[in-house]
């Protein structure tokens, strides 16, 4: 079978929604790589069959209603056509083991730097959901969750995507997990993870109604999702951290989009207690203000 390579060019805060266009017409898994400070290269793979002009055309027609949602436009996108590929091959070049902080280390399956560390390992392997650990908003909450999860402590991963947040979490030391994702498939990829991690039995995987339904009281929560989305549930992520010393991690936040964010969660009762940067990408590390 041949196979058609598309390749998108994109301002990084788009290039998820640049993935999700994808894989919605038919990509079943795309590969992201850094292309200067700027932009992100989104790849993925359609067969060359009858649907491909189709799955093309929807594909444009989804990017050109981006600036509808306050994303950015992709720069450029490509299309050629390519032998059949050694798919293992094409995923083992863009996803390798990787350190976070002191403690973590979030390796795919094949890899062998699982076996004879210290570190606490997340099992992980490139699919359908957001979530290897290899964007920088991922990569600034992971180094934060290795720096602030405690043993016993109750945390809350909004916009949970493939799990990997609320699997390391628990992996560091954290009781229970209340992970949270508005789509049906993240869903039960995150449970699938979990399971393979062998904490299924402490993250518990919820729709955004459910997480608001129950809002539990958390040590920490962690929210890495875009910046308008972190805007709009600033008062259910105020609602979940405990106004006793809890903790906000805000990540997904591109530099321009930076001040929208810090007043709401100011205006929702919380101090920032530090900004942390990775090239254009924000994350806030917050705490509830002090009741007066």
């Amino acid at each position: 079978m041949r196979w058609a390579e598309i390749t998108v060019r994109v301002p990084p805060d788009a290039s998820e929604a640049v993935a999700q266009a994808l894989m919605d017409n038919g990509c079943t898994g795309v590969a992201e790589t850094a292309s200067g400070s700027n932009a992100t290269v989104t790849s993925g793979w359609l067969p060359v069959d009858d649907l491909l002009e189709t799955r093309l055309t929807r594909i444009r027609e989804r990017f050109d209603r981006f600036g509808e949602f306050g994303l950015s436009a992709p720069f450029d996108m490509t299309v050629r056509r390519i032998a059949d590929p050694d798919w293992l091959s094409e995923w083992r070049k863009h996803h390798k083991a990787r350190s976070f902080g002191r403690r973590l280390l979030v390796c795919p399956s094949w890899e062998e730097s699982a076996s004879g560390t210290d570190r606490a390992v997340v099992l992980l392997d490139p699919g359908m959901a957001f979530g290897t650990g290899g964007h920088p908003k991922t990569i600034l909450c992971l180094e934060a969750l290795d720096e602030l999860v405690r043993p016993g402590m109750l945390v809350a991963d909004v916009g949970t995507g493939s799990g990997i947040l609320a699997i390391a979490a628990v992996k560091l030391g954290a009781a229970h997990v209340y992970a949270s994702e508005i789509d049906a498939l993240p869903r039960r990829i995150a449970a699938e993870n979990a399971q393979r991690n062998g904490v299924a039995d402490r993250v518990t995987i919820l729709t955004p109604d459910e997480l608001d339904a129950l809002r539990p009281t958390c040590d920490l929560v962690v929210c890495n999702i875009i910046a308008e989305t972190i805007v709009e549930l600033a008062p259910l992520l105020s609602a979940l951290v405990a106004p006793d010393n809890g903790a906000l991690i805000a990540s997904g936040i591109v530099e321009e989009r930076y001040g929208l964010v810090e007043q709401a969660l100011i205006q929702n009762g919380f101090e920032i207690a530090e900004v942390r940067a990775d090239d254009v990408w924000r994350a806030i590390i917050a705490r509830r203000s002090p009741v007066r």
